[in-house]
C-alpha cells in the first residue's frame, strides 16, 4: 500500500479509501467484516461511512469490524440526511440536528471519536456560522478531529473557508465528490480550488456505479438486478457513443492485462493532485482486484490518452447535489 498527506491535514491515509457504502445493502454483517479485515490486511488504513446508509446500519457492522483495529483506521462518517423523520428538525446541518447527529454516530460506532466529520450536503437553511461554530466545539471537545464537506460547490467551500479564517475556527480539509472517467464536473472549479488551497480531495463512484466494469456489452440484456438495472437514468447513458468508449478504455486496459474496473480506478489515483478513489461493492470480489493496482504501473502517455479521450465529459452538468444556494445570511454575525 502506499500513503499520500491528506492536505492541509497532518495524517498519511493510503491511496484508497474504502467506502461502507453498500454495507447493508448488499454486504451482511459478516460479509462487511470480512471485506474490512481484508482491507486492512492490505494497508488500507482509511475507510467512510454515513449515518444515511442503512440508517445506521453501516455505521453499526463497522463498530464490530473494527474491533481491536479502530486506533489503525481514520474514519470519516457524514451527516445531514432526515435520521428522525417523524421530527422536524431531525435532518440537516443546524446545531441542533449535527450535534445529536455526531453523538449518534458516536455510539453506532462504538467509539470515542470521529477522525473527519462530513456535511453530506450543503444546508441552504441554515449560517456558515452556525454550522462552523457547531463543528469548531466539537473539534475542541474531541468528539471529532478534522471537518469535511461532500457534494459542495467551489464556491460554497470558498465562504466556509473564509468564514472559519474570520473567526479562527476549525476549518474544512476536505471534499467529497463524484468523480471518474465519465463524470469530469469538478475539474472546472472544484479541482483547481483544491489545488489552490491544498483541500483534499476524496473521489466517490470511480466506477461510475458499474458502467467502468465492463460488466454492461453493447446488444446484451442488462440484469434487472444490477445498480444499472435498477436506475432508468443509468440504462439511458449506455448509448452506442459511450459503448464506443468504453471499447477504448477496454483496449488501454487489455494492453496490461488488467480490468476495466481497476483501470478506471487507477486512472482517478493518478491525476496530479491529492484525489483518493473511494471503493465500493457489494460483494469481496468486487474489492479484492483494486488493491493490486496500488504498485501497478500505467505509462503517463496512456493516461494522458484516457484524459483527451473522455474530455467530454468535462463539461457535462454538475449535478453532485441540486442546492446552489449554499449556507444563509448570518444576520447575528454581521
Amino acid at each position: 500500500m502506499k500513503y499520500v498527506k491528506f492536505g492541509n491535514a497532518g495524517v498519511e491515509l493510503s491511496v484508497l479509501c474504502l467506502g461502507a457504502m453498500t454495507f447493508y445493502e448488499r454486504c451482511d454483517e459478516a460479509t462487511s467484516i470480512g471485506v474490512v479485515r481484508k482491507a486492512f490486511d492490505q494497508g488500507i488504513n482509511f475507510i467512510d461511512t454515513a449515518d444515511a446508509y442503512g440508517r445506521g446500519a453501516s455505521e453499526e457492522f463497522l463498530a464490530k469490524a473494527l474491533d481491536g483495529i479502530r486506533d489503525d483506521i481514520f474514519l470519516a462518517t457524514k451527516f445531514w440526511v432526515p435520521m428522525w423523520p417523524e421530527r422536524r428538525n431531525g435532518r440537516g446541518c443546524s446545531r441542533f440536528h449535527i450535534v445529536k447527529a455526531v453523538d449518534a454516530c458516536l455510539k453506532r460506532l462504538n467509539t470515542d471519536r470521529i477522525d473527519l466529520i462530513q456535511l453530506h450536503h450543503p444546508d441552504p437553511l441554515v449560517s456558515a456560522e452556525e454550522i462552523l461554530s457547531t463543528l469548531d466545539n466539537l473539534v475542541k471537545q474531541g468528539k471529532a478531529l478534522y471537518i469535511g464537506v461532500s457534494n459542495h460547490f467551489a464556491w460554497q467551500m470558498a465562504h466556509l473557508l473564509g468564514v472559519s479564517a474570520l473567526h479562527n475556527w476549525e476549518p474544512i480539509v476536505s471534499i467529497q465528490a463524484r468523480y471518474n472517467l465519465l463524470d469530469r464536473a469538478v475539474e472546472i472549479e472544484t479541482v483547481p480550488f483544491c489545488k489552490r488551497f491544498n483541500i483534499a480531495m476524496m473521489g466517490y463512484g470511480p466506477q461510475d456505479g458499474g458502467i467502468l466494469t465492463g460488466r454492461y456489452k453493447r446488444g446484451e440484456p442488462i440484469d434487472p438486478q444490477s445498480r444499472v438495472g435498477q436506475i432508468p437514468s443509468m440504462q439511458e447513458r449506455l448509448t452506442p457513443e459511450l459503448f464506443d468508449i468504453l471499447d477504448k478504455i477496454q483496449a488501454v486496459a487489455d494492453k496490461y492485462g488488467i480490468g476495466i474496473n481497476q483501470l478506471a480506478v487507477k486512472w482517478v489515483m493518478e491525476q496530479p493532485f491529492c484525489c483518493i478513489p473511494i471503493i465500493g461493492g457489494g460483494k469481496p470480489e468486487h474489492f479484492d482486484p483494486l488493491y493490486e493496482i496500488v504498485d501497478l504501473n500505467i505509462d503517463p502517455d496512456d493516461i494522458r490518452y484516457l484524459t483527451d479521450l473522455t474530455k467530454q465529459y468535462r463539461y457535462k452538468e454538475f449535478d453532485n447535489q441540486p442546492m446552489i444556494a449554499g449556507t444563509s445570511p448570518a444576520l447575528n454575525y454581521l
